[in-house]
């Protein structure tokens, strides 16, 4: 009986000494056309061009009390525009917490050179595939 538990409970050296540990749900992020929600030429830029990638961003996407301009979900890779007055260590940290990667990006040199963006995401967010093979 207990081999049937041992996935679940955690034992520690401080009180309480057996803590049972949560399961994280996966994240389940729909598919759909949301390039018309962006807002500047930068966003959509970018959205477009990870689209072309095979990447699904969501804009404007709220992870607590911070608005990503385009985050990927299942990577947990948020990006956000460089504005005058933010606080880049404070939402880099806020983020960490939540076990969020953070990219800030500014829309000038987005412009320029959207394949320098693009390469960083793709670093960050590496593609998975799997080996689907259906020989007999």
């Amino acid at each position: 009986m207990l081999k049937k538990y041992k996935n679940y409970i955690r034992v520690t050296k401080k009180f309480p000494y057996i803590r049972f540990q949560k399961r994280k749900r996966a994240s389940l992020v729909l598919v759909e056309e949301l390039g018309k929600i962006c807002n500047t030429e930068g966003e959509k830029l970018l959205y477009h061009q990870l689209r072309a990638k095979m990447y699904y961003p969501t804009p404007h996407y709220w992870i607590e009390n911070i608005c990503a301009n385009l985050a990927l979900v299942p990577y947990k890779l948020a990006l956000i525009e460089l504005r005058p007055g933010l606080n880049e260590k404070k939402i880099v940290r806020q983020l960490k917490k939540r076990g969020w990667r953070v990219l800030f990006y500014d829309t000038d040199q987005l412009l320029e050179n959207e394949q320098l963006y693009v390469n960083q995401v793709l670093q960050q967010a590496p593609t998975q595939t799997k080996n689907v093979s259906t020989s007999s």
